[in-house]
């Protein structure tokens, strides 16, 4: 099964990163993006890729650990970014610039108890983020799209919209063509 680790959001949260994807929308830069669901917006705390049933009970066991304790948190998504670069953003991503430390210290210790049951580590540095679209084609940059999205952040993140960690999830992933499905396989509630 394809898997992954996550904070999600309360349903009054999706409707507001779905008004914001709606905003965002209006941009030419975009028009080549292909919107996410609002539903299925998270911010990947670890994705596993296609492990075994055994794998999934490790690593939610892991999640179990490392949510004991953990504290609920704000978190304050004041700009806009792609991957993996702006000659070419394959996926656009809102995220905070400065990253909370309850969500650091949640993802350090998810990393330590992961790599008890046997997990590699994640490679490069956590950068939290919300992906907020892909685009469709792997052509040429839009032209623009930097100006773009700092025109966005003056206009729909400044003040910052705040999204609350209450949770934390191991999800089952099933990719089909109107999008992915998320089944929720484990949640740890944050204290």
């Amino acid at each position: 099964m394809r898997a992954f680790l996550a904070i999600p959001f309360s349903p009054d949260e999706h409707k507001m990163l779905e008004s914001l994807q709606v905003s965002l929308a209006t941009m030419p830069a975009l028009d080549d993006f292909r919107w996410a669901r609002p539903g299925n917006i998270h911010i990947t705390l670890r994705f596993l890729g296609d492990i075994e049933e055994e794998k999934a009970k490790a690593a939610a066991e892991a999640l179990r650990r490392a949510g004991e304790g953990a504290p609920v948190f704000d978190i304050s998504i004041d700009r806009f970014g792609v991957f993996p670069h702006l000659k070419r953003p394959n996926v656009l991503w809102a995220g905070p610039s400065e990253t909370p430390e309850p969500l650091e210290e949640l993802e350090a210790s998810l990393s330590r108890h992961l790599a008890e049951a046997g997990f590699p580590a994640m490679e490069g540095p956590f950068r939290p983020h919300l992906t907020i679209a892909r685009r469709r084609s792997r052509d040429r940059p839009p032209a623009g799209l930097e100006g773009e999205l700092e025109i966005a952040e003056q206009r729909w993140l400044t003040p910052p919209l705040v999204c609350r960690a209450r949770e934390a999830v191991l999800f089952r992933s099933e990719l089909n063509p109107s999008g992915a499905i998320h089944t929720v396989l484990e949640k740890v509630t944050l204290a």
